[in-house]
């Protein structure tokens, strides 16, 4: 005999049929049973509405009932976390937070207490874990620490035993405890214990989430954009390509036929047969070997009365009930209800009497219809005839039969061999032969595309050619269609890529969190305090899910419109790419990080091809994409408000600055980064001189003057000297990366632009030894002197200004006579440059 399951242990706290969502202001929705405290195994959540972001099994508190008073104590932590404003907690002095930990952080938590429990079970310690000693308690930090590799695990479990030691007093056979690390921080725990098993612990500041390095952060980006905004619409037109044809070549099971009828309605059927009056039994009009004249034709009559879905309504199969309806039938003859049927007929038919026609498979046309079929079908040079990879080791390059007998004829309707047509091309048949050879004919001529028989012969496997597909510019100089054909198997990993480059967009330039993207639902493009705005819920800390805005650019909004009309789900954005069947259909929500993942190695994969940056390798997370749009946005003055908008950290106005100087706080990753932006730029202000010189005009004066007509020379030179770069004449960037490539210390100025070197640097004479070098003093800069100063046209406005005030300064009689020698001193620079300019005519 089995032995019974023991029954739950009560608590001295809570009552069983106390409501787990009850006391933490949640929005119970309809239609969904919400748990009780009383159940011992599984608390499923989705009464108060799951994020788009989490499986069902991520929504759902799982306890074991291996150990009943485990399973109590760890019922209760749950519970009292999820109801932090529960009387009972008041009164016994336990005060937390008004706002319920969110459903994640409680499951971690209470998956390392089960494991501290099991530990001690298994160690023989106290059930009550309140009398444990502190070496207890270091001893089962040391057993984590065994088990990671990182400190902030260990903090997570120091954490989740003084949550446990604050309820205590609420928890059934736990004593109250003190804390056995008092004084340290859970960080301090962790890192300390990592350390005591010989393996150094980093403890980063501020933030953990890092940045994404700019060498990876820009490829991610572009290759996103060049999804949605160049790739999308081919994506689209492919798709409703492939949709007509699955339509057209369904590969469905044929539709089931009639059903036969349920035993309780056959008499019924009869009944209401037999009470038309226009109905007659048909009847043998004559003797046959097997029949005599009169005799019904009980099969007929079956198929009459049912309309089809059975033939054996009146078979004598011992069946008693049968045997009683061919009385009632015959009662019906007596009475002179009859239709006599002519020998051969298969079935009754009069004016008056509905009749039943068995379903007859449609027969092939004849030969020479079939014939011409073929040729007709080969005269179109649009037409290729399927064939096997030439590495397939069934028939390399031969024709695929079954898939050219579906290009010419389509598919068989339901019900029907799915092999039929093929057949009309087999070599057992002279006919098949024949037409066989025509293909052949055509193969040899090279009319042929090879078909992919791992992704299954048929329509899906046939490549369509895709000559309007966008041109893109690949690194290897060629330019072309991005795709020169596809197939139904490629268009699903092109819609993957797609959906995944909508969610790489929206992370990085909204600064969503993942819970909050998924959320997004149609319809959701607003206007908000006059700005475009993106409508989501956010989730993380706050029960009610509120609705709120997150401004946005255009890119966004357009990535939004691309997943409403990407996405198959009523509601959200973000779903499976097709319907799936059964308790999960209709299932909203990805996995982010599996959808990242993708996504890099997909555009990794196909990066030559498409006109893409290869990726570095990289760890590339949601979180990571708003920390380091934070970073950027930073700089900006006044951000750390914005910040605190748009990452909806303003509602903790109080924290808001400390949490948002934190996400913008700049690496040094991107810090040369912003060092490389100014020197493109200062590269693109060139731009426009180094085209002034072509024309072989002097483009500035000054001691730098030669330097810089020398470096524009050289780059010229280059560019007249490569035919590739002779081609890109005209593209800016191809000048501008020649010219931040010649001169890599370029310094622009109001004044003057300085072609900083320091040997030369006049204001390098000002500094300590030990600083000179590093970059230009612009307080003891001097442009007329300075062998790496160059004056263009746009700066000869200011240089006339100046020598215009030095002369009215010089006349003014009031100057002491050092403040008068200084004037001339400067008015005698200042007249260097003013007097080259104009000998030039540059002013």
């Amino acid at each position: 005999m089995p032995r019974p399951a023991a029954a739950p242990l009560p608590s001295v706290t809570f009552r069983d049929d106390e409501l787990v969502f009850s006391h933490g202001g949640y929005q119970l929705l309809d239609g969904f049973d919400v748990p009780r405290f009383g159940d011992t195994h599984r608390w499923q959540a989705d009464c108060i509405g799951r994020p788009a972001n989490k499986a069902p099994g991520d929504w759902t508190i799982t306890f074991y009932a291996d150990d009943l008073l485990m399973n109590l104590q760890l019922r209760e932590f749950c519970f009292a976390l999820l109801n932090p404003a529960h009387p009972t907690l008041r009164t016994a002095a336990i005060f937390l937070s008004a706002v319920p930990r969110s459903l994640a952080t409680i499951r971690a938590e209470m998956g390392e207490l089960r494991v501290i429990m099991r530990w001690g079970r298994e160690r023989r310690l106290p059930a009550d874990l309140g009398l444990w000693d502190p070496e207890d308690w270091y001893d089962a930090v040391a057993h984590k620490a065994a088990t990671v590799t990182t400190g902030k695990t260990i903090a997570t479990h120091v954490g989740a035993v003084r949550r446990l030691r604050q309820l205590a007093p609420v928890i059934t056979g736990i004593s109250p405890f003190t804390d056995p690390w008092e004084g340290k921080t859970a960080k301090e725990v962790g890192k300390e214990a990592i350390e005591a098993k010989g393996e150094n612990a980093t403890t980063p500041d501020g933030l953990a989430t890092p940045s994404i390095p700019p060498e990876t952060w820009w490829p991610v980006l572009r290759a996103a954009w060049t999804y949605i905004h160049t790739f999308a619409p081919d994506i689209f037109r492919w798709r409703d390509h492939f949709d007509r044809e699955a339509a057209r070549h369904s590969d469905r099971p044929p539709a089931p036929g009639p059903q036969p009828p349920r035993l309780d309605d056959v008499d019924a059927l009869l009944t209401t047969w037999l009470n038309n009056p226009d109905n007659a039994v048909p009847v043998h009009d004559h003797d046959t070997q097997a029949y005599a004249a009169g005799t019904p034709m009980w099969t007929v009559l079956s198929r009459q009365v049912t309309d089809g879905a059975s033939r054996t309504l009146f078979a004598l199969n011992g069946s008693h009930r049968a045997a009683a309806r061919r009385a009632t039938v015959l009662t019906a003859i007596a009475s002179g209800r009859i239709h006599t049927v002519r020998v051969g007929m298969r079935y009754a038919k009069s004016s008056a009497a509905p009749a039943h026609a068995p379903h007859r498979q449609r027969q092939d046309p004849g030969r020479q219809e079939l014939d011409e079929d073929v040729r007709r079908w080969l005269a179109d040079a649009a037409h290729l005839v399927p064939v096997y990879a030439p590495d397939d080791p069934g028939k390399p390059s031969q024709p695929v039969l079954a898939t050219v007998a579906r290009m010419i004829w389509g598919s068989p309707p339901a019900g029907v061999d799915r092999q039929r047509y093929a057949r009309r091309f087999s070599p057992e048949k002279r006919t098949g032969r024949e037409r066989t050879r025509w293909l052949q004919e055509a193969i040899s001529a090279g009319r042929t595309t090879v078909v992919d028989t791992a992704a299954g012969v048929g329509w899906r496997s046939l490549p369509l050619p895709c000559p309007d597909a966008a041109s893109v510019r690949r690194p290897d100089g060629s330019s072309g269609p991005w795709r020169m054909e596809i197939t139904a198997e490629g268009l699903a990993f092109e819609l993957h890529m797609l959906r995944a480059a909508v969610y790489v967009l929206l992370s990085a330039i909204t600064m969503m969190r993942d819970s909050e993207i998924q959320e997004i639902q149609r319809d959701s493009l607003r206007t908000y305090f006059g700005s475009p705005a993106v409508v989501s819920h956010k989730t993380k800390k706050d029960p009610a899910r509120p609705e709120l805005h997150w401004w946005i650019i255009e890119p966004a909004a357009e990535a939004i419109a691309v997943a409403e009309r990407l996405s198959w789900h009523p509601t959200h954005l973000f779903a499976t790419l097709q319907p799936t069947r059964g308790e999960r259909a209709g299932r909203h929500g990805i996995d982010s990080e599996r959808e990242l993942d993708f996504f890099v190695q997909g555009v990794n994969a196909v990066c030559a091809q498409y006109g893409l940056e290869k990726i570095p390798p990289a760890h590339v997370r949601s979180h990571m994409f708003r920390k380091t749009m934070s970073s950027l946005t930073a700089r900006d003055p006044d951000a750390e408000i914005a910040l605190g908008l748009q990452l909806k950290h303003a509602a903790r106005r109080a924290m808001s600055n400390r949490v948002t100087d934190a996400y913008g706080k700049m690496d040094t990753a991107w810090a040369k980064e912003f060092d490389k932006d100014l020197e493109n730029a200062a590269a693109l202000k060139l731009v426009e001189l180094l085209r002034d010189r072509r024309a072989g005009q002097r483009v500035a004066v000054g001691p730098g003057a030669t330097r810089l007509h020398m470096g524009l020379d050289k780059v010229i030179a280059s560019m007249n000297g490569d035919p590739q770069l002779r081609a890109h004449i005209a593209d800016e960037r191809v000048e501008a990366a020649l010219l931040s490539a010649e001169f890599p210390n370029l310094f622009l100025g109001t004044l003057n632009h300085c072609m900083f070197d320091a040997p030369q640097a006049e204001c390098q004479d000002q500094l300590p030894d030990d600083q000179r070098g590093v970059a230009p003093l612009l307080g003891a800069c001097q442009p007329a002197r300075c062998r790496n100063s160059t004056i263009t046209r746009k700066h000869a406005p200011y240089w006339v200004a100046e020598e215009d005030d030095l002369n009215s300064m010089a006349k003014d009689s009031t100057l002491s006579p050092p403040r008068r020698e200084a004037v001339l001193v400067r008015l005698a620079d200042v007249r260097l440059v003013t007097r080259a300019l104009d000998e030039d005519g540059a002013a």
